[in-house]
């Protein structure tokens, strides 16, 4: 449990101050207003917003790893090419990042459920939830101090790549969703018995 809180806070910082991140590149970067800034907001908060079920529905029909391996490679090639994207496309890209994004919180939730026992839970679940609240508290604040020392380039690519390490990390510990005897769903959507979630 504690390596797994440890990779997820690491993802969960980076994905809390994606959007600060994103508002440095438009402001600092293309020299653009606030109002742009709510443009490529609203295009991740929808994208992330629609991907959530879908990545779950995902991760039922193929496993933990295969959804990880995807939207590790979505994220580092959209933080990549952050600073060389117009005002336009930036806009349809981080729409598509926010729909794959790496999906730390939820991973880490199902992971306690199936990893602890009645007695446990609520104690793990306030942890995870402390994790959180310092997650939005570090995130944010680390990149606007990063932004005045740095270009709103390099930041982008730190944010990528912290994000790429988060969910790196959580695909190697591969930790269980489902605890023993619940019942799964197969590709074909019929329910059968499973001892845990496949793996790519």
């Amino acid at each position: 449990m504690a390596p797994l809180l440890g990779v997820s806070l690491l993802a969960r910082v980076a994905i809390t101050a994606d959007a600060m991140a994103l508002t440095m590149y438009v402001v600092l970067g293309l020299g653009m207003s606030y109002a742009a800034v709510g443009g490529v907001a609203t295009a991740l908060a929808a994208g992330t917003a629609l991907g959530g079920p879908l990545l779950g529905r995902w991760m039922d029909m193929r496993g933990l790893r295969a959804v990880l391996l995807v939207t590790i490679v979505v994220q580092v090639v959209f933080w990549t090419s952050v600073p060389f994207l117009s005002y336009g496309i930036l806009l349809g890209a981080t729409f598509g990042a926010g729909l794959l994004m790496v999906p730390s919180q939820a991973v880490t939730r199902q992971a306690i459920a199936a990893m602890t026992t009645a007695g446990q839970r609520r104690a793990a679940f306030a942890l995870e939830s402390v994790q959180g609240e310092l997650s939005y508290i570090v995130g944010p604040a680390v990149v606007i101090l990063c932004a005045a020392k740095m270009s709103p380039s390099v930041v982008a690519w730190g944010i990528g790549a912290v994000i790429a390490a988060g969910g790196a990390g959580i695909a190697l510990l591969n930790p269980p969703l489902r605890a023993q005897g619940e019942v799964a769903l197969s590709a074909a959507g019929r329910p059968h018995a499973e001892s845990g979630w496949t793996s790519a």
